[in-house]
């Protein structure tokens, strides 16, 4: 038999273990917490031609490159090296293409161009003459989402789509005033954008043929650059705030609920889901002296925890993509 001590000695020794165990979990459960999805993060730098004299008289429309880094602002590395105005560049859903706006002195009307995931084989796919914006892949690959203002330069532009061969153009929206911003629901079947039709910029829905177009959101801020997430539940777009700093809120995708999840004394734009939507990345210049040279790119857990700066320079980081 156990005498008294030795059972005091066992009952310690699994009173031990047990506490042993319950930090282990602890400590497992806060790994998983605070642990990332992984991946590829792309984004817009004017950091190889901040020295240079800028093209226009705000720097942040001066010549940019695409860039891609880790989910932790690691490994950064250049896509390309060919200058011009790049925005809106992202992903095609199997990570192989990459889609992006451009004008350069030698396309100096601003088209759409698409590339190798590495760069290689760059080729515009929108028509020299027209202006054609703010790409956006389908989720199956097969359809481009893009603004025409064909040849107007007075800020009127419709949406349109478009195979990513450049081919088989379908207007989606027609009124006369501008609609702009639009990227896929998760199952292909709808589409959100940005328009200005009733006085104020504010976000849609319709669905993929155009048809049924309902507003989702109703202020007197500027809602704009709206973001689906990948399981379909939410919407993240930016917005001023009743004239203040832009700040990124999350809503439903009727427009109920609309949470505010950043509080900084800066302006908060551009939200990008990840892939398991549990965080956005976002550009921010809430760090800079500056809001025209200097925007920094963050991440964010979509309860407003944990906000990560992942760039730290001097130079115009913004506009970034998830790789899927």
């Amino acid at each position: 038999m156990l005498n008294k001590n030795n059972t005091h000695q066992a009952q310690y020794i699994l009173i031990s273990l047990v506490f042993l165990l319950v930090i282990c979990l602890f400590l497992l459960s806060g790994c998983n917490l605070s642990s990332k999805s992984g991946g590829t993060v792309l984004f817009l730098s004017n950091r190889a031609q901040q020295d240079l004299t800028p093209s226009s008289l705000f720097p942040e429309n001066a010549d940019r490159d695409i860039y891609q880094m880790d989910e932790n602002g690691n490994n950064v590395t250049r896509i390309t090296d060919t200058g011009g105005y790049k925005a809106y560049a992202s992903f095609s859903p199997d990570g192989k293409k990459i889609i992006f706006e451009d004008n350069t002195v030698e396309d100096p009307v601003p088209g759409i161009y698409i590339m190798d995931a590495d760069g290689q084989n760059v080729v515009r796919i929108s028509d020299k003459n027209i202006q054609d914006r703010c790409p956006s892949w389908s989720p199956d690959g097969k359809w481009i989402l893009f603004t025409s203002y064909g040849d107007r330069y007075d800020g009127i532009g419709e949406i349109y789509k478009m195979t990513p061969d450049g081919k088989n153009r379908i207007r989606l929206t027609q009124n006369t005033t501008n609609n702009w911003e639009a990227s896929w629901s998760p199952d292909g079947k709808h589409v959100v954008f940005v328009s200005d039709r009733d006085n104020n910029a504010e976000i849609y829905i319709m669905n993929a043929d155009g048809s049924n177009q309902a507003r989702l959101t109703n202020s007197i801020d500027v809602d704009q650059q709206p973001a689906w997430s990948p399981d379909g539940k939410k919407i993240a777009f930016s917005t001023n705030n009743g004239g203040g700093y832009f700040e990124i809120f999350t809503m439903n995708i009727d427009g109920s609920h609309q949470v505010k999840i950043t509080a900084n004394q800066g302006n908060d734009t551009l939200p990008v889901w990840s892939p398991d939507s549990k965080q956005i990345i976002f550009s921010s210049d809430k760090d800079s002296t500056d809001k025209y040279t200097n925007e920094e790119i963050y991440r964010i857990y979509t309860d407003g925890s944990d906000q990560v700066r992942l760039t730290n320079n001097t130079a115009y980081d913004a506009c970034t993509d998830w790789k899927p």
